[in-house]
């Protein structure tokens, strides 16, 4: 109730033309918050070349991720470098690194037809935070559309 955020919210989902409600919860991060649905989803904390990671895996599908890394702030670390240092090495192509921002998602394809989305955003105290997420290409209608709405979902804490 402190964030302005309710524990329990209902994602309406539309997928194949029929709409959805997915129950999800308020998970709680270090300076932000999402909702993740309540059923179907195994989470993970992590350190990953000094970025905390909270990663949920589908449980249908082991190769369906949603992320959230959270690079510390520094004076070099803006969220355009940290866009660019996050597709390096990545398998993905990206048609360009223009926008990004939160609701502004990037997307990427790789050579098997995979996907991989993601978004950034600074927070007020300088720590840049990446949201992606990641499907493989035959399940962009369904699990493409609940994550991009699960990672829409993320909302920086003041």
């Amino acid at each position: 109730a402190e964030l302005g955020r309710e524990d329990r919210a209902v994602l309406e989902v539309t997928v194949e033309g029929e709409t959805e409600e997915v129950p999800a919860a308020l998970f709680i991060g270090q300076g932000y918050s999402l909702y993740i649905p309540e059923e179907g989803w195994r989470h993970e904390k992590d350190l990953d070349d000094g970025a905390a990671e909270d990663t949920w895996e589908s449980t249908l599908n082991g190769e369906v991720e949603l992320e959230v890394r959270q690079y510390p702030a520094s004076p070099d670390r803006t969220p355009d470098a940290v866009k660019a240092a996050f597709v390096k090495g990545r398998d993905y192509v990206f048609e360009d690194l223009m926008g990004g921002g939160l609701g502004d998602p990037l997307a990427g394809v790789d050579e098997d037809g995979d996907f991989l989305s993601f978004m950034a955003a600074e927070g007020a105290d300088g720590t840049v935070y990446v949201v992606s997420w990641e499907y493989p290409g035959e399940a962009a209608e369904g699990f493409g559309t609940r994550l991009a709405q699960i990672a829409n979902t993320f909302q920086l804490m003041e």
